[in-house]
């Protein structure tokens, strides 16, 4: 970097500093002659601005607002040019006082180096520099490249750039997992770089971020070509453009690479795709499904189904799917997208992430041979999640609250009435219902139903024994129990509904 403490070591230019020293260290972008009292209008800053001081005022007050100008318009130094001929043989105090108070570094052009000089110093200065940049670029392309070519994978392409440039890289896909980072301790960029991920997620392959301060810049870029296989994070110094160029060169070949291993991974997808569509028709004994798992290298072990409706990217969708569980069974049906998963994989998850939008059902986790079952329940909760806007649990419905969710509030209400309206016309009606309800929810345990309601045993018998005589049915009825439960479960519903 160019500043000022590099052209006053320039010998060819006999440079010398009379003020600001405490500021020899500013970066300088250009150099600027100009002869006007307040030039800084005119002026971009980040330059060494150069003068003979034709109008300069040779007032303290003069000499102050001059420097304060060039201040205000970011110069980051002034030269004097001094000589026989010219107005200055040497620098006037009032300058240098003025100088030094703003801490303004002013520099002496002796007789005769002319301007041109200097200016040519700095252009010639960046244009190294320039070279310099773009000869560093070709070489630290040509090893990301000749790193994407060798075995290493991802990992090898992220330390060959993290070599190059001091820059920490990892490879998420999009559950947020690491899939590769340029050497150990670097998937700590999850968590310090999960608010980025956040903020572009939804934009798919058209989204990245970026988070600079002067001393580090962080990064977000998506990876893939047509769809988002995974995220690349990268934390360290920042850089020049040509820093930025390779940031660019390297999502590229990250890119190339995962569709290659996406590519790769066809034929795999393939025997899983037979594997599921036998698993799918039948249950079959644990032995023939866990052999079928085998030998598309799976292990033996309990699954869960999910259905996912994908009418315009099925395919695409299942390939998703299947590169990030990779344990997992895929196939399209139709528009339908059906997937397989060991239980322990977080199914909620990973919908979550990837078919946000999506109805899908999700099956309970069943034995290998008995998939087939899973299977079903994903498919018969697919049209729940498609009425309720989110994605449905088989474990959610089975229940009979969601049963009768499902019934217009007033048939609910008739059903309710029918069955409790003789209760409901008794003495202490409400006492009865209560002590109904608090029975049928302990299990018909008198002891536990009476340390509820905080009465004695004998009286909860009382009171069912009268709600026995007024419904006609009786408890030791495991009918008659449930049609008592449920009615009591459809008034609650049917008075929600309507408040």
């Amino acid at each position: 970097m160019l500043t000022v403490a590099t052209l006053l070591a320039d010998p060819a230019l006999r440079l010398q500093v009379h003020a600001g020293r405490r500021n020899l260290g500013r970066p300088i972008e250009a150099a600027a002659v100009s002869e006007l009292v307040a030039p800084g209008s005119w002026l971009q800053g980040g330059e060494l601005l150069l003068t003979i001081g034709l109008l300069l005022p040779r007032t303290r007050e003069g000499c102050t607002a001059y420097i304060a100008d060039l201040d205000s318009a970011g110069v980051r130094a002034l030269a004097l040019g001094l000589g026989a001929d010219l107005r200055f043989q040497e620098a006037p105090q009032e300058l240098v006082d003025a100088a030094e108070a703003a801490g303004m570094p002013l520099l002496t052009v002796p007789d005769p180096i002319p301007f041109i000089a200097v200016t040519k110093a700095v252009f010639a200065y960046h244009a190294k520099e320039e070279r310099q940049q773009l000869e560093w670029a070709l070489r630290t392309q040509r090893a990301l490249t000749a790193a994407a070519a060798a075995p290493g994978g991802l990992g090898g392409i992220l330390a060959a750039h993290e070599h190059a440039t001091g820059r920490a890289g990892l490879v998420v896909d999009a559950l947020g997992r690491p899939m590769a980072e340029s050497g150990p301790g670097r998937a700590n960029l999850i968590d310090e770089l999960s608010a980025l991920i956040d903020t572009v997620r939804a934009q798919g392959l058209h989204g990245a971020a970026v988070d600079t301060t002067p001393t580090r810049r962080r990064e977000v870029h998506p990876l893939g070509s047509r769809r988002l296989r995974a995220w690349l994070l990268l934390d360290g110094p920042p850089g020049t453009s040509a820093l930025h160029q390779i940031t660019g060169d390297l999502v590229s070949l990250l890119s190339l690479e995962l569709e290659r291993q996406h590519g790769l991974g066809a034929a795999q997808r393939r025997g899983r795709t037979q594997v599921i569509g036998r698993l799918a028709r039948a249950t079959v004994e644990d032995v023939v499904a866990a052999r079928w798992l085998a030998s598309v290298g799976l292990p033996d072990t309990d699954l869960r189904a999910a259905v996912i409706a994908a009418p315009d990217d099925a395919e695409e969708l299942a390939a998703d799917l299947a590169a990030v569980l990779p344990g997992a069974l895929v196939q399209v049906t139709g528009e339908l997208v059906e997937l397989g998963a060991p239980v322990d994989v977080d199914m909620v998850a990973a919908l979550d992430t990837l078919a946000k939008d999506r109805a899908a059902g999700i099956g309970i986790g069943a034995r290998p041979g008995a998939f087939a079952v899973s299977l079903r329940q994903a498919r018969s909760a697919l049209p729940e999640s498609r009425i309720s806007g989110r994605h449905a649990l088989a474990s959610e419905i089975a229940s009979a609250r969601m049963l009768l969710s499902t019934i217009e509030p007033a048939r609910l209400a008739a059903y309710a009435d029918a069955v409790l309206g003789h209760i409901d016309a008794a003495d202490r009606a409400e006492e009865l219902l209560r002590s109904l309800t608090v029975f049928l929810e302990h299990n018909g345990h008198w002891e536990a139903a009476a340390a509820a309601m905080n009465v004695h045993r004998h009286t909860v018998r009382n009171r069912i024994e009268t709600v026995e005589r007024l419904t006609g049915r009786r408890m030791l009825s495991a009918q008659d129990r449930q049609e008592l439960w449920l009615a009591l479960r459809a008034r609650d519903l049917s008075r929600m509904s309507t408040e």
